[in-house]
């Protein structure tokens, strides 16, 4: 008995490592979802973050946010940058096209524009760095969603 569970664990680990020789270790930066759904006029959600590198830039952070059921007029904000490096900011629309961006230098701010939001859809926020731009050692940024 005791044989064919050693037996059984030696197959599956075999199995496993040949799943990740055969397709890689998969890397990703964070997702988060925010509600912004209920925020009042004039009010924000923010999430901090520590983000880390992968080669020679910034892991992407992508932010996606419920927009209140009657629609409503929002926009991302980078409230605080202590990564080292310039944050590019980019607010992309339920098409998936980029409706409006900007950059906060270290120790800068930065917010996009602000749109007019079709009710209860999700849009996302992307953060980024670029090639040849890592983040230094315990970087840290905060963003937020705005409701206008």
């Amino acid at each position: 008995m005791r044989k064919n569970i050693i037996s059984g664990a030696l197959l599956l680990a075999t199995a496993v490592i040949a799943v990740l020789a055969l397709y890689g270790q998969t890397i990703a930066g964070q997702f988060k979802r925010l509600n912004a759904s209920t925020l009042a006029v004039g009010a924000q959600i923010t999430a901090h973050a520590s983000p880390v590198n992968q080669g020679n830039a910034m892991e992407m952070d992508t932010y996606e946010f419920l927009v209140a059921p009657a629609g409503g007029n929002y926009r991302c904000r980078i409230v605080s940058n202590s990564t080292g490096q310039t944050l590019n900011l980019r607010l992309i629309g339920v098409d998936g096209t980029i409706a409006s961006s900007c950059a906060a230098p270290n120790g800068g701010t930065c917010n996009t524009g602000t749109f007019a939001l079709v009710g209860n859809l999700l849009f996302q926020c992307l953060v980024s760095t670029h090639n040849g731009a890592p983040v230094v050692g315990g970087a840290h940024y905060i963003f937020a969603v705005q409701r206008q």
